[in-house]
């Protein structure tokens, strides 16, 4: 039985990952439910942004690089620490850390259906061991270089970042925190153009003034006092980039804590020197000196944590005038502010700017036994409310690896505004069944703000507790022909499929095994290519010990499939049972009625004729498919 619980800690492994998208509280069910031994608590740091671009000189920014992660959970009327765990090595987005293992309930103390109150910070600067839950709260950090963007110069930039929130502990052995980290500061970003006629601009050097360096290290009622540099006397080139229309476009990106100001002259403002270049030699260069203000456009005069502030400057002529007032008029700008990451309280503002975010844009939905629930698994929040169009498609892949679209697997896709709220521009998307069979659903669809201005698509995939994939051998020549399709078996959950135990079989040093069990996500050779006859089991298990396969997806990626073995009994039985739908799995796909198996025996089924033919045994080998290949596999039906 112990190599059972090893088997099936691994096929929990691979129901869980085998989208790779995000499935957090969109799927009701336990994966494997309570078959595993293994006990364990752990935390998954994410940083979901809301940005729906980002330009590329944006993807090096190191904006999102976790140094270090502490992570403390409070009981929540005596305020005493039950977990105080430090990760000093970098720290991977999206992936679990281990927080306690065995008997963790009892020995943190921790009592099923009571909420906790959990910290968790990241790149901080001092130590927050030991600290209680008043010195967190109050706890500060200065960083007087915040206003730097990463560069190979600055190349030890980090970004701090925090949550806090509440965690139920339920029933389960096995339990994960979800952690939404947002970043202590606000962003900048300034674009500067130009329409002047006969002039271009050739280079724009910057610097931030009246930015604040100081800041609490969680977000709530205690603030930091601020400390504002006015002026830092330092300058740095824009980066420039050409626009869709070839325009060039300068860029600024830059940061500072949260700060509040009264008048013109103490808020944040960008200074820019901007050069302009005529388009002979008959002139000289025109510079001109900008003091371009950081502005929420609702007049609010602050910038706030977790909040990008966005700058488009069109310069069309050129004046003398080179201060722009804060509630003046010149054409020459147009400020936005939205959401910059995930977490605490959802609020986007926005003056004459048209916006629309939508999150997630992938997900994947498995929840096969009850798919007449609505899954509000998608947020949206937008300048203007949103309708859902007609523009939706479902469709799934058949036996031939053929797109078979059918609207009506998409089921019913609601979108509504949070009544909670004094506005109609933010709420969720409900997304109700129908329930796949066979294999994955796939859907697209459409939200638009009634405007018309913003739309974002959205892919989901809906599995079903059981289902089957294909994809082609790489030689062949015929490509739909079923006798070249590998024919995927995978499983999204144990609950709800009576008489088979899922885990991965485990061989021994003859490539042997009796455990009765189902992979929980195998690929069968193809009929074509690995369908032959063998005079003994040993002589089939050394064929499937030196086979390999070549598979291609529908987007052409390969795959190299080496690893393959005997199918056991009960995978040759339900493969077969699938078969027999004949609708994602050819119903000839085992034409032979017996075949050899893991155990050294004989798979025997009725072939369709009324006989029983065991006197020549066939050998298909399958193989184990790997996370990779999963991925590759389910992602070929997005295009």
């Amino acid at each position: 039985m112990k190599k059972l619980y090893i088997d099936i800690r691994f096929a929990k492994c691979i129901l869980a990952l085998t989208a790779g998208w995000l499935m957090a509280g969109c799927s009701a069910e336990d994966e494997l439910g309570n078959g595993s031994a293994t006990q364990q608590l752990s935390m998954t740091p994410m940083i979901n942004d809301l940005q729906t671009t980002r330009v590329k000189e944006e993807e090096n920014l190191h904006e999102k690089t976790l140094s270090s992660l502490d992570f403390k959970m409070f009981e929540p009327t005596s305020s005493e620490r039950r977990i105080d765990c430090q990760f000093d090595a970098p720290v991977e987005e999206n992936k679990a850390k281990e927080l306690a293992s065995g008997n963790w309930k009892e020995s943190l103390n921790l009592q099923q259906g009571q909420s906790y109150a959990f910290y968790a910070a990241a790149n901080t600067k001092q130590s927050l061991e030991g600290k209680s839950l008043d010195e967190l709260k109050n706890a500060t950090q200065k960083d007087d270089d915040i206003w730097m963007p990463y560069s190979t110069d600055n190349s030890k930039k980090l970004f701090l970042m925090s949550s806090h929130g509440s965690y139920q502990i339920t029933e389960k052995a096995e339990q994960d925190i979800p952690v939404e980290l947002v970043r202590a500061a606000a962003k900048i970003k300034l674009n500067i153009s130009s329409t002047v006629k006969d002039y271009h601009i050739s280079d724009v050097q910057w610097k931030l003034i009246n930015y604040n360096t100081n800041t609490t290290i969680f977000a709530g009622d205690q603030t930091a006092t601020p400390t504002i540099i006015s002026d830092n006397n330092t300058w740095s080139p824009a980066a420039s980039a050409e626009d869709e229309k070839g325009n060039k476009v300068f860029t600024v990106t830059t940061y500072s804590y949260s700060t509040q100001w009264k008048t013109q002259e103490t808020m944040p403002q960008i200074v820019a020197k901007v050069n302009f270049k005529y388009k002979d030699d008959s002139k000289k260069d025109t510079l001109k000196v900008l003091n371009i203000p950081v502005r929420d456009p609702q007049g609010d005069k602050k910038l706030d944590r977790n909040y990008i502030y966005t700058v488009n400057a069109v310069i069309k002529y050129l004046d003398t005038n080179t201060h722009i007032d804060y509630d003046g008029d010149t054409g020459y700008l147009k400020w936005q502010i939205a959401k910059w990451t995930q977490g605490e309280d959802t609020y986007v503002k926005g003056e004459k700017a048209s916006f629309l975010v939508v999150y997630p844009t992938q997900l994947d939905l498995k929840d096969p036994m009850d798919w007449g629930t609505a899954n509000q698994c998608i947020d949206w929040f937008a300048s203007y409310p949103i309708f859902q169009q007609q523009e939706k498609e479902g469709y799934y892949f058949d036996k031939y690896g053929k797109k078979i679209v059918d609207n009506n697997l998409a089921g019913q896709i609601i979108s509504q505004s949070d009544k909670s709220v004094s506005d109609d521009n933010r709420g969720k998307i409900d997304i109700h069944g129908n329930k796949p069979e066979y294999t994955i659903s796939y859907i697209n669809f459409l939200v638009k703000t009634n405007d018309g201005s913003k739309s974002q698509k959205v892919n989901v995939r809906k599995y079903p507790a059981i289902y089957s994939l294909n994809v082609a051998n790489a030689e062949a020549p015929d490509k739909q022909n079923t006798q070249n399709r590998l024919y995927t078996l995978q499983f999204t959950t144990n609950q709800g499929i009576s008489g088979y135990a899922i885990a991965k079989p485990q061989l021994d040093s003859e490539n042997k095994s009796t455990d009765k069990t189902v992979s929980p996500a195998l690929i069968m050779a193809s009929a074509g290519h690995g369908n032959k006859t063998a005079d003994s089991n040993e002589a089939a298990r050394r064929y499937c010990h030196g086979y390999s396969e070549t598979a291609t997806t529908l987007k052409g990626e390969t795959l190299n499939m080496h690893g393959w073995r005997l199918p056991t009994t009960d995978e040759v039985k339900l493969i077969n049972e699938l078969a027999q739908k004949d609708k994602v799995v050819d119903k000839q796909v085992l034409r032979n009625a017996c075949y050899w198996t893991l155990d050294g025996t004989k798979a025997a089924f009725n072939n369709g004729n009324g006989a029983q033919e065991v006197n020549s045994t066939y050998v298909r080998c399958v193989h184990d498919l790997t996370l990779e290949e999963i991925k590759k596999i389910e992602n070929q039906g997005f295009e």
